[in-house]
């Protein structure tokens, strides 16, 4: 769905850590569930994103 002009489009949840990044995706905001919660910071997805997985982009783990 398209955003209107400086809008930020809505944020899509999902748990498909294992979904491959498409040209398709390139300018929408997913927040990846990481196995306790929907990461706070939402992933922006970007054209060098192409061929990754959602699952790089989620961290885990809580930092030290």
């Amino acid at each position: 769905k398209e955003a209107p002009p400086n809008e930020k489009p809505e944020i899509v949840k999902t748990h498909l850590r294992n979904m491959i990044i498409v040209p398709e995706m390139v300018g929408s905001i997913v927040g990846i569930y990481n196995g306790k919660t929907f990461n706070q910071v939402q992933v922006e997805i970007k054209p060098e994103m192409i061929g990754h997985y959602l699952g790089e982009f989620s961290v885990t783990y809580k930092p030290v």
